[in-house]
């Protein structure tokens, strides 16, 4: 019989000065000796969260795009040398995921098998890496991989506009894409999903109003937090939407060319989208009164893309045919790889 499970973090804040939550959730969580998680573009604002009661000098430790293996490693050693009972990561996916493998490795290496480190996690993009019991790594010939373990979703959640404001627009918007694509890869999954259909439908509706007015309103604080909200609805059903084929295609290009995950959805969402109308025409059809006027959903998300002025052609990264048929082999199974050729080379 059909079922859902929940799997959002328990907890989640948002809008104007939800960071003043962080020690208080802290203190919820019993910890007073955090790690924080971030990137070296934040270092400065990582130093003024408000941990207190918690430690006033905790460690930090950076981890760059993609989540390179390495640097987690060593981030781990850093963090348990501290002795460490907490995590807060601050940023965008790859210090999210980052964090979330760190405190369950730390907790395993103490004896916890049960669950892992607290971990609060403060984003400053719209990947929504934050809402996944799932964590993303590069190994050193830029190779994906992951991990998927209930305890790796974060306690915690605080969105915080205000937090945001220094990330390049480019990465703000991109990732709304990416957000995007979580909507309608989790809309149009298999099975049935009642729940998460309405949350999608409305995350999609959320995003094509409002990641337009934050471009031309970079400073609207009310705008990033609606395109925040937005996002969070675009994910109540993770596992599918992390495993649609927008994604899947999508790690096959980005870590091994060094194209951030928003990127690729921005590549490769619309030509998905198209391959998918024939599979699942009425699907697209509902999903095409969220995008617009109701008949190309496709359509419009490839005009929002262009008015966004995000990257649309996979050949702006130097890559060509060779290299996307090499692409295509790797995740051929469930969609013969000719078709995911032929989607990967309607995007150059």
């Amino acid at each position: 019989m059909p079922a859902f499970q929940f799997a959002n973090p328990p907890v989640i804040h948002w809008g104007a000065n939800s960071l003043e939550q962080l020690a208080a959730e802290l203190k919820r969580l019993h910890t007073r000796g955090p790690v924080i998680v971030t990137t070296r573009s934040l270092m400065d604002e990582a130093r003024r969260l408000p941990l207190r009661p918690a430690a006033d000098s905790p460690v930090t430790v950076l981890i760059s795009q993609h989540a390179p293996l390495q640097e987690i490693e060593s981030a781990i050693h850093d963090a348990e040398g501290a002795d460490v009972d907490g995590v807060v990561s601050f940023g965008g996916g790859s210090p999210i995921d980052a964090a979330k493998i760190l405190a369950v490795r730390i907790a395993e290496h103490r004896g916890n098998t049960e669950r892992a480190l607290p971990h609060v996690a403060i984003p400053t993009t719209l990947s929504v890496a934050e809402l996944a019991a799932g964590a993303g790594f590069t190994d050193e010939a830029g190779t994906k991989g992951g991990m998927r373990d209930p305890r790796l979703l974060p306690d915690s959640v605080i969105y915080d506009a205000q937090m945001t404001l220094k990330t390049p627009m480019q990465l703000w918007l991109s990732t709304g894409v990416r957000a995007l694509d979580h909507g309608v890869e989790g809309f149009l999954a298999d099975g049935e999903h009642p729940f998460s259909d309405v949350m999608a439908l409305e995350a999609v509706r959320r995003l094509f109003a409002t990641l337009p007015q934050a471009k031309a309103r970079p400073q609207d604080l009310e705008l990033r937090t609606q395109n925040q909200l937005a996002a969070w609805f675009s994910f109540t059903l993770p596992g599918a939407s992390a495993s649609g084929l927008s994604h899947m295609m999508g790690k096959q290009i980005g870590a091994r060319y060094r194209i951030p995950h928003g990127v690729t959805s921005c590549l490769l969402l619309p030509h998905v989208m198209r391959y998918l109308t024939a599979l699942k025409p009425e699907r697209m059809q509902v999903l095409a009164t969220a995008t617009g006027a109701g008949h190309d959903a496709a359509g419009d998300v490839e005009r929002l893309i262009s008015s966004l002025g995000l990257p649309q052609h996979i050949s702006e990264f130097g890559i060509g045919v060779p290299e996307l048929r090499v692409a295509a082999s790797e995740p051929a199974g469930k969609y013969p790889e000719g078709d995911l050729l032929n989607i990967y080379i309607s995007g150059l």
